[in-house]
């Protein structure tokens, strides 16, 4: 959805609020269980239009330990300055103008707010999702979810990084005894 602000950007102090219910925009990286709901008030200031808001929703996550699903709840706060587009002048020439200064979410007063709130909610997103603080994840030989009970694999004990150092220092003390 695309807000055309440009009411709002020719009248400072206006202020325009936007209630939100929309449906999450699927992609790979980003499943919503819930839809997005939230407000969001846009206010000139003159040189910046501030948005501000809060947005609420539930994404469905993969745990990376176990890879079993879960859901978790996302509280995202908005604040945000977008830049009104200075008119050109006498004295702006157009090479002047950079193109990359400009905010790509916010062109020709016109706000991507879809785009903006896809960008904001994955932001939320864990890097490493848990299920549970305790989750044991998965067996690396056979790939039974520990969760669910243990496997039949033989345990590996692993050696300490330090069992070389007292080996040696063990066969130092034999030494020292003979």
């Amino acid at each position: 959805m695309k807000l055309d602000l440009r009411e709002i950007a020719s009248n400072v102090g206006k202020s325009y609020n936007y209630e939100i219910r929309e449906e999450c925009a699927e992609s790979e990286d980003l499943r919503c269980t819930k839809p997005i709901v939230g407000s969001i008030n846009f206010t000139n200031t003159g040189n910046l239009i501030v948005a501000r808001g809060k947005l609420e929703t539930e994404i469905e996550l993969e745990c990376s330990r176990c890879l079993e699903k879960l859901t978790i709840p996302v509280n995202v706060k908005i604040d945000e300055q977008l830049p009104i587009p200075v008119f050109q002048t006498a004295f702006v020439e157009q090479e002047d103008v950079d193109e990359e200064e400009e905010e790509p979410l916010f062109r020709d007063n016109v706000f991507d707010l879809s785009e903006y709130i896809r960008q904001v909610v994955l932001v939320e997103v864990p890097i490493q999702p848990l299920c549970s603080d305790t989750c044991k994840g998965l067996c690396p030989t056979c790939g039974t979810n520990l969760n669910q009970g243990l496997c039949n694999c033989p345990v590996d004990v692993e050696a300490s990084p330090f069992a070389a150092l007292a080996s040696m220092l063990e066969e130092e003390d034999t030494e020292e005894k003979e």
